[in-house]
């Protein structure tokens, strides 16, 4: 260990990219693991000052992998309540109703729509929050509600799934929410999804106690159990936020294995001589490998030391943007996690590790005679495996995409981005073959002169230095090109497939709210539907659905071909279906239609007695709209856009965080392979000197090598991203059967490949100018 101390003391330079790797390996990697375990379910903070709840008995999935918990009709929760309250050591059991509000601010709805859908409550409830009146009295008559921010005695405009409602402010509360008299809050409420327990004994007892009551009607929920109760649209911000750190993550993981088996095989490569010094004066080729691992085991601990912290500090910054751009609830923070912290550190060693293992044990097989080795010319470019898993990937690459018009239509997108990675795989690693022509062609316009010369020949001598700064430009460019050019042209054929689905030529949207209330829907000249869950019984269980309500759609229910499957149901057929409310009904299958607006359709009026907060997605207007509040009307095509623009966004920014990451992975390894290598040439570049060449000749030769290099990595990766695309669009066209256009990211390539220039022309003067 002294001795790899004193080689990494001494020749530091030689080990930067690999620092400089694991610095930003770890930093990635505590910070997104700071993030994301400060990012834990937690429950609403309406039940703070109830430590036991209690939900109804589940009843199977939904396709989330959500639990399905039909909620209690509201007589049954009441009851269930009163027999609760009478526990020893709870001080009140009190169900809580939730039903949608929004605030009307000039005719506006504000707030999150999806958190509006359960800020309606009983006032009784409040106190499952620890809320308490700072003014005024409870609500009491229907239109009386108590809330934060509103003096007794002030009249609100609210929008409820009725319509737009005028309440008057009996009491200010000290907490989040809207709060109406009990018996109003469970008739708008459809079912109580959930009872607290507020206690003023031993909790562990009356959870226990409250488990024998129950029994199976219900599940009992304390201590982190409660944190289950998180909504479900929480939920699913918190889970699309954990897949970009875990994408961060892993290409982080990968980058720093690349970047750190790259300049190891390069450092191995410039040390040939002194391995084989070493080896003639008796070190054994485990000595050797020892030698390397301790070295790399070092600059990753230094490295650790640096990043762990750096991605620690920076993860808090990062909070406010997560929350902004979706990926986060409001409210989250970022907390100190150690863990995060310690093991993001020691990952980074192991990381460094397998990254050093290839060049290591190349590295323990230099002959001893290598000491007398004066040539600078690379032995041997391609070694044996590199022909044979880059002949491999070619092939399979171009199979793949010569089978594509005769695979299934859903597989074939797939196909082509798998075939477009082995293409990129197979083109790095066959890089310094394609190099040597690539090369003779740049260079035969300036062959004759004395530039032209130098670079052409010390590109073609050096083929292997070449060939790791073009790897990985070859890799990045490739990537980006294919990545948002394929987004770019599925979003073009998402925007043709889905305005075909409408049958209208302007519709009628929520604006700012989770969907339409029922008197913006009876005002418009059109079709809609209302939005609602059911959970019907069927021979092998019990299974959710969503459901829609149709006016006019006559009596019982219409059932998708692939849903009477399902159900093993036909018309004719009866359905026990479990409504929003908790009420089961039995319900006639009227017909079977491949063609039905939803899985299963119900007749309007049947679903708004079951679930009261039903709200419509959009009307498909056949006139001139009525203005309503929470509504807009626009054209089908302005929707479309919209929509896409919409989830674009998301997927633009999953993609960029990538691309930015590899980028900067890529720079890494492109200046440290350069630095590496223009420092090891100091004796040729002594030469030029001796023969007359100027500073500024001999940078313009390496500054011209550079641009070469990068150009030859960008021109391959930007070509089979190219062909790869090629074959995106034709399966995406077969898909539709209507053709499209080929979208080129061309600014994106330009960007990622100016960035390698910028990066490989200040990489390969730095060595020039310290020695002048």
């Amino acid at each position: 260990m002294s001795a790899a101390w004193a080689m990494v003391r001494h020749r530091f330079a030689s080990f930067a990219g690999t620092f400089v790797a694991v610095v930003l390996g770890v930093a990635v990697l505590a910070g997104s693991a700071s993030l994301y375990l400060s990012s834990q379910p937690q429950a609403p903070a309406r039940y703070d000052a109830a430590p036991i709840l209690i939900q109804p008995a589940m009843a199977g999935t939904n396709d989330y992998g959500e639990e399905e918990r039909p909620a209690w009709p509201a007589s049954e929760a009441t009851g269930l309540a009163n027999r609760l309250a009478t526990l020893p050591g709870v001080a009140a059991a009190v169900p809580d109703p939730v039903f949608y509000v929004q605030r009307l601010s000039g005719g506006k709805a504000t707030g999150d729509p999806e958190a509006a859908r359960a800020d309606g409550h009983a006032w009784s409830s409040a106190r499952l929050g620890g809320y308490r009146l700072t003014a005024g009295r409870a609500p009491e008559s229907r239109d009386e509600v108590a809330l934060s921010g509103a003096d007794p005695g002030t009249r609100i405009e609210v929008l409820t799934a009725s319509g737009p409602e005028t309440w008057t402010v009996s009491g200010t509360v000290d907490g989040p929410g809207f709060y109406l008299a009990d018996s109003e809050a469970l008739r708008r409420a459809p079912g109580v999804p959930v009872i607290g327990l507020t206690v003023s004994g031993d909790e562990a007892r009356v959870a226990d106690a409250a488990r024998a009551l129950i029994g199976p009607a219900g599940t009992v929920r304390t201590g982190a159990e409660r944190d289950l109760l998180e909504a479900n649209h929480v939920t699913r911000i918190r889970w699309i936020g954990a897949q970009l750190l875990i994408a961060l993550v892993t290409l982080s993981a990968f980058a720093t294995v690349f970047v750190v088996s790259s300049t190891c095989a390069l450092s191995a490569a410039q040390r040939r001589r002194e391995l084989g010094l070493l080896r003639a004066v008796g070190a054994t080729p485990g000595q050797v490998r020892r030698q390397m691992y301790a070295e790399t085991t070092l600059i990753a601990l230094l490295g650790g030391l640096v990043g762990a912290p750096l991605g620690a500090a920076a993860a808090p910054l990062l909070a406010g943007p997560m929350v902004d751009t979706g990926l986060e609830p409001a409210g989250f923070t970022v907390t100190w996690q150690p863990a995060a912290v310690f093991g993001a550190a020691l990952l980074g060693v192991l990381v460094a590790l397998c990254g050093v293992a290839v060049a290591a044990r190349r590295a323990s097989r230099v002959p001893p005679l290598d000491a007398l080795r004066e040539a600078a010319v690379d032995p041997r470019a391609m070694t044996r495996s590199r022909w044979v898993l880059g002949v491999l990937g070619a092939v399979a690459g171009a199979g793949l995409l010569a089978a594509m018009p005769s695979l299934p239509v859903s597989a074939q997108s797939s196909a082509g981005l798998g075939a477009a990675m082995l293409l990129i795989t197979a083109a790095t690693l066959l890089s310094p073959v394609l190099i040597v022509p690539l090369v003779r062609v740049v260079a035969w316009p300036v062959r004759h002169t004395a530039t032209g010369q130098l670079v052409r020949e010390g590109t073609l001598t050096g083929v292997r230095r070449v060939a790791a700064t073009a790897a990985p430009v070859l890799a990045t460019v490739g990537i980006t090109v294919l990545l948002t050019g394929t987004i770019a042209t599925i979003e073009e054929a998402a925007g043709i497939d889905a305005a075909a689905e409408f049958s209208t030529g302007s519709l009628l949207v929520p604006d700012g709210t989770p969907g339409l209330s029922a008197a913006a829907v009876a005002a418009q000249p059109g079709e809609s539907r209302l939005e609602t869950r059911v959970l019907i019984t069927h021979q092998d269980g019990i299974t959710g659905f969503e459901a829609a309500g149709v006016a006019g759609s006559g009596s019982g229910a219409v059932l998708r071909d692939d849903t009477a499957t399902e159900l093993g149901a036909r018309a004719g057929s009866t359905l026990t279906v479990r409504w929003a409310d908790g009420t089961t009904s039995e319900t006639r299958v009227r017909a079977v239609d491949p063609d039905a607006q939803a899985t299963v359709v119900f007749p309007a009026e049947l679903v708004r007695a079951h679930d009261p907060q039903a709200l419509t997605a959009m009307v498909l207007l056949d006139g001139e709209p009525t203005a309503a509040p929470g509504a807009r009307a626009m054209p089908v095509g302005d929707f479309v856009r919209e929509e896409i623009g919409e989830e674009g966004q998301l997927v633009d920014l999953f993609l960029w965080a990538l691309i930015g990451l590899t980028a900067g992975y890529t720079g890494i390894a492109v200046g440290n392979t350069l630095l590496m290598a223009t420092a090891a040439r100091r004796s040729e570049f002594r030469a030029l000197r001796l023969a007359g060449a100027g500073t500024g000749q001999v940078l313009r030769v390496v500054s011209a090598e550079s641009l070469l290099a990068v150009a030859v990595g960008a021109v391959l990766g930007g070509t089979v991203a190219g062909i790869s695309l090629l074959g995106v669009r034709a399966s995406v066209e077969s898909e539709l059967d209507h053709s499209i256009a080929l979208v080129i990211p061309w600014g994106a390539g330009l960007a990622v490949t100016a960035g390698c220039v910028a990066v490989a022309v200040v990489a390969a003067a730095v060595p020039v100018l310290r020695r002048r």
